[in-house]
């Protein structure tokens, strides 16, 4: 995915696809090619653009302290 191009991807404005993020935990994302827009030298890439919704946390708490208390407690 690192390697792909969006012209290769995306052929059209307001096209759509499934992104399948994390194989796991099988999160899912709906992305869509909006149009090219200049880029400013020094420019950080990627960029989000814009984002809808919460944010969850990726690993659910994994390593929290909670998680691994005794059973006898």
């Amino acid at each position: 995915m690192n390697r792909a191009k969006i012209n290769k991807v995306f052929h059209t404005s307001k096209q759509k696809m499934l992104l399948l993020f994390d194989y796991g935990d099988e999160w899912h994302f709906i992305v869509q090619y909006l149009g090219t827009i200049e880029v400013s030298p020094g420019q950080k890439l990627p960029m989000i653009m814009e984002s809808n919704g919460e944010v969850p946390n990726q690993y659910g708490g994994f390593g929290d302290e909670e998680e691994y208390k005794d059973e006898d407690e």
